[in-house]
């Protein structure tokens, strides 16, 4: 059986995975609900076989990081 490639966005709020999306942007807008309650957010890519990107909400800058 051929495996076929995962293609996706992984949100995660306080650290448990909440969402699922299939571009960043959606995963985004995803995330908005939760900004106001200041929770932990992360966004995770699921785009196999590239490696794993992964951001992280910050709120001193209202933006989204990546982490590298």
């Amino acid at each position: 059986m051929e495996s076929t490639p995962v293609m996706g966005y992984v949100l995660s709020v306080d650290g448990a995975a909440t969402d699922f999306a299939a571009s960043f942007e959606a995963a985004e807008q995803a995330a908005k609900e939760y900004i106001p309650s200041k929770r932990t957010l992360r966004i995770e890519s699921a785009v196999a076989p590239a490696p794993t990107r992964v951001w992280n909400y910050d709120y001193s800058i209202g933006a989204w990081v990546e982490r590298l």
